[in-house]
């Protein structure tokens, strides 16, 4: 057995272990994958990278820090690995620094062998686009006047991997350099404030689409003897009411089903996509949005209708 055979046996047997252990050893591997793809030819270094057993984009990345730190003299590159976290992915997103720049960092601990993924992630955002990472007493300092011009947002049941958004905010942060604007992540506590203000703005159109549907005359006219069973004094109590009361009573003082859905099914929409923005319970939320969606799939007149109306309120 050859010198270079006895060393990719010995890489295969350690690779798996090796970008699950230390910063020194997730770089030692990584150093040794990049060698060998220079040295070996194309499909040689894939048939290695098969018989490995890593994940080919784990295998990719690991790659990836090999190049880069091959790219530090030997004495600056032990110091910085002394400051990289045991995580290849972190590793691999410092990465996307200069040589120069991780050699910076960590000679100002500004990254730490505890420092995570998110702030890691920030540590980059502050070093690329100083001016967008600065806070608002900051931005007097750097005299920079800004205009929001889009939010991009995920359906609140809709899930998204952390590999994935990693992807979405590279590929946004590309097209927004070659627009020559600039891509800035909000803190958690602003986006929770944005969503919940998205939300009850939008839950304050639908009310006033319910309002419209249901006015007071008409419940003026409803059976005193209805609202006394459904504890109802004016048409306000009802717009607040809970789901099975606002049916019910609308239900019992028309006069049956048929008649709810003929006269007030642009009513019982309202409802539901106000309750679907209001309601503080996420799950329940997520029970309106179901509902609406039967109701939909079920009357076309009613998906119509909302399909206009939220066009018309400028949400699509």
């Amino acid at each position: 057995m050859t010198k270079g055979q006895k060393v990719d046996t010995d890489l295969i047997v350690s690779g798996d272990q090796a970008y699950k252990g230390s910063a020194k050893e997730i770089v030692t591997l990584s150093l040794m994958l990049a060698e060998k793809a220079s040295e070996m030819e194309k499909p040689v270094f894939n048939i290695l990278r098969d018989r490995m057993g890593i994940n080919p984009k784990t295998f990719s990345k690991l790659k990836v820090i090999g190049e880069r730190m091959s790219e530090i003299s030997d004495t600056k590159r032990r110091e910085v690995i002394k400051q990289l976290p045991a995580s290849y992915s972190t590793i691999y997103l410092l990465c996307s620094l200069t040589p120069e720049e991780l050699i910076s960092a960590s000679k100002a601990k500004s990254i730490t062998p505890q420092i995570s993924l998110r702030k890691a992630k920030d540590y980059i955002q502050q070093v690329r686009f100083p001016k967008a990472a600065a806070t608002d007493s900051e931005r007097g300092r750097w005299g920079l006047k800004q205009k929001h011009l889009y939010s991009v947002m995920r359906p609140e049941d809709a899930s998204i991997s952390e590999e994935v958004k990693q992807s979405l905010e590279a590929a946004l942060r590309r097209v927004c350099r070659d627009y020559g604007v600039s891509l800035q992540m909000p803190k958690s506590s602003e986006t929770a404030r944005l969503i919940q203000d998205e939300r009850k703005t939008k839950g304050m159109f639908w009310k006033s689409i319910l309002q419209k549907e249901l006015t007071a005359r008409w419940f003026n006219k409803m059976p005193d003897l209805t609202k006394k069973q459904f504890n109802l004094k004016n048409v306000g109590e009802l717009y607040e009411a809970p789901l099975r009361t606002f049916t019910g009573f609308i239900i019992r003082a028309e006069g049956g089903t048929d008649i709810f859905w003929d006269k007030h099914g642009e009513a019982f929409v309202a409802k539901l996509q106000m309750l679907s923005e209001v309601d503080d319970n996420a799950a329940q939320r997520y029970n309106y949005r179901r509902r609406l969606e039967q109701v939909m799939e079920r009357h076309t007149k009613l998906a119509i209708f909302n399909n206009v109306t939220l066009k018309n309120g400028g949400f699509v």
